[in-house]
C-alpha cells in the first residue's frame, strides 16, 4: 500500500516536488488549493499534506481521515489550527531556525536604509535631483540622516533572530535593548544586551525592532500609546509578522511626525493593497515578507518537509514537530513511533 502525500501549495516554488516523488512507496499529488473546500476535496485520503498559506482550520483538518502529518514549508504555522490537529492526532511539523541568519541580516539592512534615507535619495538620483542632493535644497534632501554609532537599538523579543542580530549591531556601535518577558536576564547580560520593560525600551530607543511571535494576546502590540512613547527622531523595524503593528495608528503616527520612519518587511494583510495609505509615504521602506530568503535557506525550506515525511513514514518524531502535546493521541490512533 502507497503512502499518498499531497501538496496544496499555492506557491509552486516552496515545495520540492522532485524530493517526494523520489521517496519509495509514495503517491504524490500537487494540487493548489486556496480554499477550505478545495483543500478538503483534495486531502481526505491523504496520509501526509504539505502546505504553505492554505487555511488548514478545524474544518479542513475535521475531514482528514488518514493524515497523519501537516508540514508546512515555512516557520510560522499561523494558518493551521494547532488545537484541532492535536485533538485529531496529526502532528504538525514546521522549518524551525532556517533563516535566523538571514533575518537578522534584513533588520539590519532595513534600519541602515532608514538611518540613511537611502530609499529617498536613490528616488532623488532616478528622478534627475540629483541638484537637489548637493545645491542649495540639499539640507531638505538629506534632512533626518543619522549616524549609527552611538545610537541605541531596542529588540523587541530575543529569541534566535534578535540574538543572530546582537553582534551585527554592535559592529555598528549601536547599544541594545531588550524586552521579552519570556527570556531569562541572564540570557540577554550574557551577549552585552540590558533587559528592559517595554516602555523604557520605546522612550530610550532610536530603532525600534520587533522579532515577536505572533499571539491572540499581542496583536497590534504596537498602536497609538506605544508611537507616542517613542521618541520622534525613532524608526520602527519590522521583520516578524504584520499584526503586531496597528497599522492606522503607525500611518497616523509617521504623518504627525510622532516617529520619524519605519522599514516593514511584513504588513497586516498580505500581499498588502495597494490602496494601503502607508505605501504613498516615502518614509517608509518597504520589501516583501523576503527577509527570510537566501538562496541556501530556500534549500531548506524545501528540502525539510520532505525529510519530516519521511521520518512519519519511518515511525519517528519530525524534526518540526510544533505541537509534541500530539504524541499520545498520535500513538493511539497510528500506533507506537519513535
Amino acid at each position: 500500500m502507497s503512502f499518498k502525500i499531497v501538496s496544496t501549495s499555492t506557491i509552486a516554488f516552496h515545495i520540492d516536488k522532485e524530493g517526494f516523488r523520489k521517496l519509495s512507496g509514495v503517491e504524490f499529488v500537487d494540487k493548489p488549493s486556496a480554499t477550505e473546500d478545495e483543500i478538503i476535496s483534495t486531502t481526505g485520503d491523504a496520509d501526509a499534506v504539505v502546505c504553505v498559506l492554505e487555511p488548514y482550520t478545524r474544518r479542513v483538518i475535521n475531514n482528514l481521515k488518514s493524515c497523519r502529518l501537516i508540514t508546512t514549508a515555512k516557520t510560522g504555522y499561523g494558518n493551521i489550527d494547532i488545537t484541532a490537529a492535536t485533538e485529531a492526532g496529526i502532528c504538525v511539523s514546521r522549518v524551525p531556525a532556517a533563516s535566523a541568519e538571514e533575518v537578522s541580516d534584513h533588520a539590519m539592512a532595513l534600519l541602515l536604509s532608514c538611518a540613511r534615507k537611502v530609499l529617498r535619495l536613490d528616488k532623488a538620483v532616478r528622478t534627475g535631483e540629483w541638484h537637489s542632493v548637493h545645491g542649495p535644497e540639499m539640507g531638505e534632501m538629506w534632512y533626518g540622516i543619522m549616524p549609527i554609532r552611538g545610537q541605541t537599538l531596542g529588540l523587541i523579543g530575543f529569541g534566535l533572530i534578535p540574538r543572530a542580530l546582537v553582534p551585527k549591531a554592535k559592529g555598528f556601535g549601536l547599544k541594545i535593548l531588550a524586552h521579552d518577558p519570556y527570556v531569562p536576564t541572564e540570557a540577554m547580560n550574557e551577549m552585552g544586551v540590558e533587559a528592559v520593560e517595554l516602555n523604557r525600551l520605546l522612550q530610550e530607543s532610536d530603532f525600534v525592532s520587533v522579532h515577536a511571535a505572533l499571539t491572540s494576546e499581542n496583536r497590534h502590540m504596537l498602536g497609538a500609546e506605544q508611537f507616542k512613547r517613542m521618541k520622534s527622531t525613532a524608526h520602527l523595524i519590522n521583520t516578524a509578522r504584520g499584526a503586531l503593528v496597528d497599522e492606522e495608528a503607525l500611518y497616523e503616527a509617521l504623518t504627525k511626525g510622532e516617529i520619524a520612519g519605519a522599514g516593514l518587511d511584513v504588513t497586516e494583510v498580505e500581499p498588502t493593497k495597494l490602496d494601503n495609505p502607508l505605501l504613498k509615504l516615502d518614509n517608509v521602506v518597504f520589501t516583501a515578507h523576503s527577509g527570510h530568503y537566501s538562496d541556501i535557506s530556500a534549500q531548506t525550506y524545501r528540502q525539510r518537509p520532505v525529510e519530516d515525511v519521511t521520518r512519519i513514514m519511518a515511525g519517528e518524531w519530525p524534526r518540526g514537530l510544533v505541537n509534541p502535546e500530539v504524541k499520545e493521541r498520535y500513538t493511539v490512533r497510528w500506533g507506537k513511533t519513535g
